[in-house]
């Protein structure tokens, strides 16, 4: 037996048992689950299904571009394409190959129907951007992410070998210059970072004054524009080139705008309270963790626009802002792109973090870092570790202590306390009210036959012991009728200890209700939380609940210690606020499955009862991380026909709950289940973990 149920070990006292002997060692109720499945890719590689074979390469960082536009200053300003390997074979390894990054977006462009710039516009900007900035190259994405020459050297190689340039070899020269275009853009931070100027183009409409600000402020507000702006490490001011359509394309350039980096921060984004963060970061003046700096740059990147490139493209534009970068799966979604970016990076603990969080509504996607108790992610700490990245969205998870909820029907608690002077008269004198009551008895029968005989009377008087037995009787009467308020008095003492259960309810019931039929009797043992549920409210304690004064202090002496405390307690969550109970009023009627309805638990433990909001009823409690003094505590449903946990709610519960509950196994954690698998007609309720009763 735990030693919490056992008796008192200085041995004043003993404890009272009310109820059955504990079950599960005093313990919670195990959720028996364990995942068995392989990941997709495991924090260890070993641990993946072909081991290291089926492992992401990380991609490498550059030290310089591949490809360049140079500028032969000796030859009338020609504008050379190039590798920078083959450059500096003709011209010597010390050959300077410092370069000026153009930026620009592909909406302004001529190739997306916008009245904008060409290529060769584009080369004109480079050009002049180089000679201004004392470079000798320029870099713009249109033409140096990957080898354009590749199809003339590849038709010269095959002539050198007497082979027939076919259909096919397009296909393979064609396929050949997209993944090489591919694999570069993941590297165009490195590129931006080694720059040294930055040249921004956009597009300027003659016939509206207005439109560079908005051009200008359409280049700030794309993803990929972001780290271009931020990781810029040159000394040299941006300049900003507008092109003008009322101009032919052999008149010269106008002059750029030179402008501060911090000024065109200002102008282009719209987010500057948040932005302002990074930028901030970049320039050293404030420094952010990296758990700070990836929460803050997530939440820029997912606040501007872009054209879908890929799944993760969110992730993949993060991921210049970080050490390590695993290379692009290109069958991950934005979900599973963020997991392995978040796994392969020291974000102190992000990933293990997010799930702790409660989102403020159902329609948040999981990227939002919004909690419903508008903490932070770095206020919270991770008491698990996420090992693993699953299917359809889940993460593997280890370390986390788990206990089941009941959903089939109340069972006795044990309580234990501890007897005062009072209890323990009040235990005397019903022990001893049957003793009592049957000598009282005897004294007036034996009395009343004796009296009868005159012989008996004559020598002995026994009036006097008629008299005592009628007494005794009187008082055993007395105690017979007081015996329910006695027995009550016995039990009605503070509970020091009880079986962990959880239970749970679909809707709401008065806590007086939830007593009696848990405990059978009211005694005040159950109490509403204070701040574990969204729909918690608490108040004031002005029963001095919370407290037991000693046995000295007057009562007010016991008031002023309770204002100078100013302690609180729970408050009924639909008796005290309106919002609350048109909430329950609404689930009552409901009538959509993936509506959220409203739950109670109930902790025998810590004696609370706490009322939720879900959209499926959870089977099992996972305590994740702790937060302001309290456990962060998953409430998970199960899919069984994937053996996958998802987190319908997040509550706040008391740090001594995890010490009664058991350490699970791996599990397989979703963060929102897919609502077209779902079954609209029933929902699967679990005891102790399993599969054995369904309401329908």
């Amino acid at each position: 037996m735990d030693s919490s149920l056992s008796c008192n070990r200085r041995g004043r006292s003993l404890p009272i048992q009310v109820a059955p002997a504990p079950s599960n060692f005093g313990r919670y109720d195990a959720f028996l689950y364990k995942d068995w499945r392989y990941p997709l890719d495991a924090r260890n590689k070993t641990e993946n299904k072909y081991g290291r074979t089926n492992t992401a390469v990380e991609i490498p960082r550059v030290v310089e571009p591949t490809y360049l536009c140079f500028i032969d200053f000796e030859n009338h300003e020609k504008i050379m394409w190039s590798s920078v390997s083959k450059w500096r074979q003709a011209h010597g390894d010390a050959t300077p190959t410092d370069y000026v990054f153009v930026s620009f977006i592909g909406v302004q462009s001529e190739s997306s129907g916008y009245r904008g710039f060409d290529n060769r516009f584009l080369g004109k900007v480079g050009k002049h951007a180089a000679k201004k900035a004392g470079a000798s190259a320029y870099w713009v994405s249109k033409s140096c992410l990957f080898n354009r020459e590749g199809e003339k050297e590849e038709k010269e190689r095959l002539k050198k070998e007497g082979t027939i340039w076919t259909e096919s070899d397009t296909v393979r020269v064609a396929e050949k210059n997209r993944l090489e275009k591919e694999r570069n853009i993941w590297t165009i931070s490195d590129i931006v970072r080694r720059a040294k100027a930055v040249a921004v183009v956009v597009a300027e409409d003659p016939y509206n004054d207005e439109a560079y600000d908005t051009a200008l402020q359409e280049w700030g507000d794309r993803v990929w524009t972001m780290p271009e702006l931020l990781l810029y490490t040159g000394n040299q001011d941006i300049s900003i080139y507008k092109h003008n359509n009322k101009k032919s394309p052999e008149e010269p350039l106008d002059e750029p705008r030179e402008t501060p980096r911090r000024e065109l921060w200002s102008e282009t984004w719209s987010d500057t309270a948040l932005s302002g963060q990074l930028l901030d970061h970049y320039e050293n003046s404030l420094v952010l963790s990296p758990l700070e700096l990836v929460t803050v740059a997530l939440r820029c990147l997912y606040g501007r626009k872009h054209k879908e490139y890929k799944e993760g493209d969110m992730s993949y534009a993060l991921m210049g802002f970080l050490r390590q970068r695993p290379s692009v799966v290109i069958t991950d979604n934005d979900f599973q792109a963020f997991a392995r970016l978040s796994l392969a990076n020291d974000s102190n603990l992000l990933m293990e973090r997010m799930i702790c969080l409660l989102p403020k509504s159902l329609d948040e996607k999981w990227w939002s870092l919004d909690d419903a108790w508008d903490v932070m992610l770095w206020d919270i700490y991770p008491k698990t570790q996420i090992c693993g990245i699953g299917d359809n969205n889940t993460v593997i998870l280890d370390g986390a202590r788990g206990a089941a909820i009941r959903w089939d029907k109340f069972v006795p608690v044990l309580t234990l306390g501890q007897e005062s002077t009072r209890h323990k008269l009040a235990r005397w004198v019903l022990r001893t009210m049957p003793a009592l009551f049957i000598v009282a008895l005897l004294s007036v029968i034996i009395g009343a036959v004796v009296n009868f005989d005159p012989i008996i009377r004559a020598v002995v008087n026994f009036d006097p012991i008629i008299g005592l037995g009628a007494g005794l009787l009187v008082l055993s009467g007395v105690v017979i009728f007081a015996s329910p308020n006695l027995t009550r008095l016995i039990y009605q003492t503070k509970v020091h200890d009880s079986q962990p259960f959880f239970f749970g309810m679909e809707g709401y019931l008065d806590i007086h209700e939830l007593e009696l039929l848990i405990f059978g009797s009211l005694e005040g043992r159950l109490q509403w939380s204070t701040a574990s549920s969204p729909l918690s409210h608490h108040d004031l304690d002005r029963q001095g609940m919370k407290r037991d004064f000693l046995k000295e202090d007057t009562p007010e002496v016991a008031e002023r210690i309770m204002k100078s405390e100013n302690m609180f307690s729970g408050l009924d969550p639909v008796q005290s606020h309106e919002t609350t109970k048109e909430l329950v009023e609404k689930a009552k009627t409901t009538t959509n499955h993936l509506d959220k309805k409203i739950f109670t638990l109930i902790d025998t433990y810590t004696m609370t009862v706490t009322l939720f909001e879900a959209v499926r009823p959870p089977v099992a409690v996972l305590i994740c991380g702790a937060e302001g003094g309290m456990q962060r505590a998953l409430l998970c449903s199960q899919d069984w026909t994937s053996g996958t946990l998802y987190r319908e709610t997040v509550l706040r519960m008391e740090t001594r709950v995890k010490d009664r509950m058991d350490t699970m196994a791996r599990v397989r954690l979703g963060l929102r289940r897919d609502d077209k698998r779902d079954d609209p007609t029933e929902f699967k309720f679990h005891k102790f973990g399993g599969r054995d009763a369904s309401f329908v």
